[in-house]
C-alpha cells in the first residue's frame, strides 16, 4: 500500500545523532552500531516472548494455552524482524567494503510504501534520473531527518547501493525502483563495473 502524497514529506525518524562519524569516514563503525541495535531490540523481547511458549510445556495447565500461542507467535515474529535487521545491514555493509563512498546532494523524496520503502532520487543526476527504492537497514519505515540535504552515497546506481545519513547515521539499502527498465543500463555498464556490483552483492534485485 503507498502512503497518501501529502505524507511522504512529513513523516521523518526521531533518531537521535549518531555515536559514530557519519561525515563518509567511518561506514565500519556505523555498520557495527546497526549490528548492536538490531541485537539489543531482539533480546528486549525475544526472552519474554520464549518464556510465555515454553511454560505450557513446564506446567501442562491447559488454560495457559492461549499465553502459549502468543509466546510462539511472538518468538517466531522476533526471529523474523531480527533476521530481516541483520540482512540488511550485511548488504549495507558488503556495498561499502566494494564502493568508495561520496556525497550526493540534493536528495529528492519520491514517496514510500506502507511496507517501510521510500523511493528517492539523487538530484545531481543528469538527463532521466533514477527513482530508487530504499530500505532501512533496521526495519523502520520514516524518512531519516535531513536526508534531503545530501547522504553519503556508495554504489553504482543502475545496480543498487547503499547510503549513510548525515547526522543520525542511518544505513539505507538501495536498488532500481524498476529493475527491468534499467536492464540496457546495466547491459551497457561493461564487465568491471557489473564485476563490481556482483562483488557488492547488487548484481541482481535483492527480495524486498
Amino acid at each position: 500500500m503507498t502512503v497518501p502524497e501529502r505524507w511522504k514529506d512529513g513523516l521523518e525518524s526521531d533518531t537521535p545523532p549518531a555515536p559514530y562519524a557519519t561525515d563518509g569516514t567511518d561506514f565500519r563503525g556505523a555498520v557495527r552500531y546497526h549490528y548492536r541495535d538490531a541485537l539489543k531490540k531482539f533480546l528486549k523481547f525475544f526472552p519474554v516472548f520464549l518464556l510465555l511458549w515454553v511454560q505450557i510445556f513446564v506446567f501442562r495447565i491447559d488454560y495457559l494455552l492461549p499465553v502459549a500461542i502468543v509466546g510462539m507467535v511472538g518468538t517466531l515474529w522476533t526471529l523474523f524482524l531480527l533476521a530481516g535487521r541483520l540482512s540488511q545491514t550485511r548488504k549495507c555493509s558488503k556495498v561499502f567494503r566494494t564502493y568508495p563512498l561520496e556525497f550526493r546532494t540534493p536528495v529528492e523524496k519520491i514517496g514510500m510504501e506502507s511496507t517501510h520503502t521510500l523511493f528517492l532520487r539523487f538530484g545531481d543526476q543528469g538527463g532521466t534520473p533514477f527513482t530508487l527504492r530504499a530500505k532501512h537497514a533496521l526495519g523502520r519505515g520514516r524518512w531519516p531527518v535531513g536526508i534531503t540535504d545530501g547522504v553519503w552515497f556508495a554504489g553504482d546506481e543502475p545496480f543498487g547501493g547503499a547510503i549513510i545519513v548525515p547526522g543520525s547515521g542511518e544505513l539505507l539499502f538501495l536498488q532500481p525502483r524498476d529493475w527491468v527498465a534499467r536492464n540496457e543500463d546495466r547491459a551497457n555498464a561493461g564487465p568491471e563495473r557489473t564485476e563490481k556490483a556482483g562483488r557488492a552483492g547488487i548484481k541482481r534485485p535483492a527480495r524486498r
